[in-house]
This record gives structure tokens, C-alpha cells and sequence, in this order.
């Protein structure tokens, strides 16, 4: 009964990580998308006069986060397939490292990209360098909440406990 609550609690533990995760990217994301669409919206001299006045940040704030929090449903829909790869890879391999979370949360953001432009097409720069900046935070964010519990749950396997004739568990023997 220990394993099976372990891996409910770790399954919590995930989800939470991927909805803290997904957020963090998607507000990256809508700071990449508003950054330009709110002069071109506005026009940049009406841009200016807003963002001028004491208001005007906590406008462009909510604007932002609105954008993010609605942007975050596409990301989950459009990187479900590798963050569910990445996820399973770093629960069975016991991947905890932040690196690890980094690298892949920009390889899940460069897929979505490189998925869903028309072939023979290839991303401008300035899209590249959102999109890394988006997997990597989200990764981070997934590392902080999530990942650096990787593999944890595998610690109450009944094969791992048992120890051999040298009073060492199988992890230690090279099986």
C-alpha cells in the first residue's frame, strides 16, 4: 500500500509541477507576444502615454498575465506529447538534476515550434530565442516544484529493498 500512495503523491506532486510549470512558461511567452502587440494595439505614441502614467504598468500587468494564463491552455495542448516523454524519462531514470529539467523543457518548446510551422519554413530569431527562453523557465519551474523529486517513489519498490548476502541493496550491486 506504501507504493501505491507514493506514486498517487508523486503523481500529485507532477501535475502541480507541470500547471506551475506551464504558467511560468506561457507568462514568458505572453511577455514575447505583448511586448510588440500592445504598440502596435495602441499605437506608440497612445503606448507611451499609458505606460507614462502610474496606472499604466498595472494595465500592461493584467493584460499580461491575462495573456498568459489563456496562453498556457495552447501550451499544454501543443507539448503534451513531449512533456509527458520528458516527465516519464526523468521519473524512471531518477533525473533530478536542474539541468536536465532545462534541457529538456527547451527541447518539449522547440518541438511545439518546429510542429506547427508550415514545412519548409524555418523560425525567425527573435521566435527561437521566446521559445528557449519559454522551455527553460518552464522547465525551471517544473525543477523547483517537481523534478527534484524525480524517481523518489521508486525508493519503495520491494525489488530495491531487498538486500543481498553483503548486506547491500540491488542499486549497489551492479544488477
Amino acid at each position: 500500500m506504501s507504493l501505491f500512495l507514493s506514486i498517487v503523491g508523486r503523481l500529485f506532486v507532477i501535475c502541480f509541477g507541470l500547471i506551475a510549470a506551464l504558467l511560468a512558461a506561457a507568462m514568458v511567452m505572453s511577455y514575447g507576444i505583448s511586448s510588440g502587440l500592445f504598440v502596435e494595439f495602441f499605437g506608440a505614441e497612445t503606448f507611451e502615454a499609458i505606460d507614462e502614467t502610474d496606472w499604466g504598468y498595472a494595465v500592461l500587468l493584467i493584460a499580461w498575465v491575462g495573456i498568459g494564463f489563456v496562453t498556457s491552455f495552447q501550451i499544454a495542448s501543443l507539448a503534451l506529447l513531449p512533456i509527458i516523454v520528458a516527465i516519464a524519462a526523468t521519473e524512471m531514470m531518477r533525473w533530478n538534476g536542474m539541468v536536465t529539467h532545462l534541457v529538456l523543457g527547451g527541447l518539449a518548446a522547440l518541438f511545439v515550434v518546429f510542429t506547427q510551422l508550415p514545412v519548409g519554413t524555418t523560425p525567425s530569431e527573435g521566435t527561437l530565442i521566446v521559445t528557449l527562453a519559454m522551455g527553460f523557465v518552464g522547465g525551471f519551474f517544473y525543477w523547483m516544484t517537481a523534478g527534484r523529486g524525480a524517481g523518489r517513489w521508486q525508493d519503495n519498490l520491494p525489488a530495491l529493498g531487498k538486500e543481498n548476502a553483503d548486506g547491500e541493496g540491488r542499486e549497489h550491486t551492479g544488477e
